[in-house]
């Protein structure tokens, strides 16, 4: 059986399978969501971290800092050098309602090479960055925002906090943060926030722009496990992010549903927001570790 007629079998059993999951009353569990305090992060603006090897503003303390108590509960170890995650992405229009879904697969080569698998009804789609430059099939010349866009799925895993942390970007511990966890209770969670430095692909030369993002994970108080990643969006990829006058939105990866794999626990459900409204859900099936990946597959055809 060729490749083609296992896509034809496969992805419709697939988004059959999680059709439950898309067809769900969408807009009360998204106004669930929506009821978290989505405060804008520009307070944090004024107080950046800093980008060389200054140790201004970054914590010193002599029990496990916030990044530290995270990593042993994740279960987390540089000995993870890959991983693959396969399941569907469900897509939400801006009342919340379901519009589109599609089986995916996701590569990931740590520290920042992707590979982004979707089967459509309609055909397929493969994207990627291998470390220095983004690519999609079908399409010779990308757009910055296009580019930025596929970049962007280096940042929307947890994992992304350690990985970012060895590599020696620089960290600031944020205070905390309580946000409601639901419009029907009462109860609030309580979150130690933690600022990275993140770059993707090659650091940004001096007065040029680069894919550079202060990066704001959301650890539970609880237990310890990286419930958000949170970050302020350029509107337009060739603006610095410190430049006082450019516009941004606010871009936000909640995690849950986690499932020990490997012995490192991982989010087996994300939920993408962008400017306060969830524009889509991934629901992972399954993630496997340490694979055998060419590095040609994240590599532009």
């Amino acid at each position: 059986m060729n490749r083609q007629r296992k896509l034809s079998i496969v992805v419709p059993l697939v988004l059959v399978a999680l059709a439950i999951v898309a067809i769900t009353p969408a807009r009360g569990a998204l106004g669930r969501l929506v009821s978290r305090i989505v405060p804008a992060l520009s307070e944090n603006r004024e107080r950046p971290i800093p980008t060389s090897g200054s140790s201004e503003n970054l914590t010193a303390t002599p029990t496990l800092d916030v990044e530290q108590r995270a990593r042993a509960a994740h279960g987390w170890s540089a000995s993870v050098v890959n991983s693959v995650a396969r399941g569907a992405i469900i897509y939400y229009d801006q009342n919340g309602v379901a519009t589109e879904q599609a089986a995916l697969t996701v590569y990931r080569a740590y520290p920042d090479h992707v590979r982004v698998e979707l089967y459509r009804r309609s055909g397929s789609e493969v994207l990627g960055f291998d470390s220095l430059g983004a690519w999609k099939s079908g399409v010779t010349i990308l757009s910055a925002e296009q580019a930025r866009d596929i970049r962007a799925y280096v940042r929307y895993a947890p994992e992304r906090l350690f990985v970012t942390r060895d590599a020696g970007a620089p960290y600031r511990e944020a205070g905390r943060r309580i946000e409601d966890n639901s419009a029907a209770s009462p109860d609030q969670v309580t979150f130690d926030q933690v600022e990275m430095l993140d770059t993707i692909g090659p650091a940004p030369l001096p007065g040029r722009v680069g894919d550079r993002r202060r990066v704001y994970y959301y650890v539970n108080q609880t237990d310890s496990l990286v419930s958000t990643a949170r970050w302020l969006e350029p509107d337009n990829p060739r603006q610095l992010i410190d430049d006082q006058n450019v516009a941004f939105i606010d871009v936000r990866a909640d995690f849950s549903r986690w499932t020990r794999v490997a012995g490192i626990l991982w989010p087996f459900e994300v939920t993408h927001w962008q400017g306060g409204r969830v524009d889509y859900r991934v629901v992972i099936r399954q993630v496997l570790v340490n694979q055998s990946l060419a590095d040609s597959i994240f590599q532009g055809p």
